[in-house]
C-alpha cells in the first residue's frame, strides 16, 4: 500500500513537471540602457503630465504583448500589469523622474486630439499611442532567437493654450540568441527595446525645446 502511495505522487509530481506553460507574464518597466543626461535646473521647474497612452495595435487582447513557439503550443506573452499602453506611460514617467523632471502623478486621459486637452493639466502633457509592441521567441531553430519591437507616437502640447506642439515617433528593436527560450528572457528583450525607443527622447531634445516654449510663455503670462 505503501508503494502504492509512493508510485502515485511520484507520477503526479512528473505529470504537473511535464505540464505546457500556456501563459507567461511580463513586468513592462522602464530599465536604462545607458546614461540619460540629468535636466538642467532651469527645465526641473517645468512640471510635466504623462497621459494614458492610447492601444493602437490591432489585437483582442490589449494585455498581449508577443508569444514563444506557435500554433497550439505557443505561450501567449501578457502583461503583467494589464494594460500594455499604461505600462508604457508608466515607463515614460519613470524615465524623466529619474533624469530630474517634475513629473505629475496624475496620469489622465487623453485622445491626443488638441479640442480634448484640460486646461487643469500641468503646462506641458505628453500623449502617446502605442503603435507596436511586442517579442517574440522562435525556439523552433536550431538556437533560439529573441526579437522585440516598440513602436510609440507621442504628442507634446501646451495645455494652457490648447495646443499641439510636436508629434514624433519612436522605435527600437531588441534581439538575441540563446539556448532556449524563458519567460525572464523575452521580458528582458521587450523593456531592453522600450526603455532604447524612451531614451530617443533626450537624445533628440524633444522635450527640452518644448519644456523651453511652454516655459516662456508662462513667464510672459506672469508678467502680464
Amino acid at each position: 500500500m505503501r508503494n502504492k502511495l509512493l508510485c502515485c505522487l511520484l507520477i503526479s509530481v512528473v505529470i504537473s513537471s511535464c505540464a505546457h506553460v500556456s501563459e507567461y507574464t511580463l513586468a513592462i518597466q522602464y530599465v536604462p540602457q545607458k546614461h540619460v543626461p540629468p535636466a538642467s535646473a532651469r527645465l526641473q521647474n517645468h512640471p510635466i503630465t504623462v497621459t494614458m497612452f492610447i492601444d493602437g495595435r490591432t489585437v483582442d487582447n490589449t494585455a498581449y504583448i508577443g508569444e514563444k513557439g506557435a500554433g497550439r503550443s505557443a505561450v501567449i506573452a501578457r502583461c503583467a500589469q494589464g494594460e500594455t499602453a499604461a505600462a508604457a506611460a508608466e515607463a515614460l514617467r519613470n524615465l524623466l523622474i529619474r533624469a530630474g523632471y517634475a513629473v505629475s502623478s496624475e496620469m489622465p486621459a487623453w485622445n491626443l486630439e488638441e479640442n480634448s486637452i484640460s486646461k487643469s493639466w500641468t503646462p506641458l502633457v505628453i500623449g502617446g499611442r502605442v503603435e507596436a509592441f511586442e517579442v517574440i521567441c522562435d525556439s523552433e531553430q536550431v538556437a533560439t532567437r529573441y526579437r522585440a519591437v516598440v513602436k510609440l507616437r507621442l504628442v507634446f502640447a501646451d495645455s494652457q493654450r490648447g495646443r499641439i506642439l510636436h508629434t514624433t515617433t519612436i522605435e527600437s528593436t531588441s534581439g538575441l540568441e540563446h539556448f532556449r527560450c524563458t519567460q525572464e528572457g523575452m521580458q528582458e528583450q521587450i523593456n531592453s527595446a522600450l526603455s532604447l525607443a524612451l531614451e530617443k527622447i533626450p537624445d533628440n531634445n524633444y522635450l527640452d525645446n518644448v519644456l523651453r516654449e511652454v516655459g516662456s510663455v508662462r513667464d510672459e503670462n506672469l508678467l502680464e
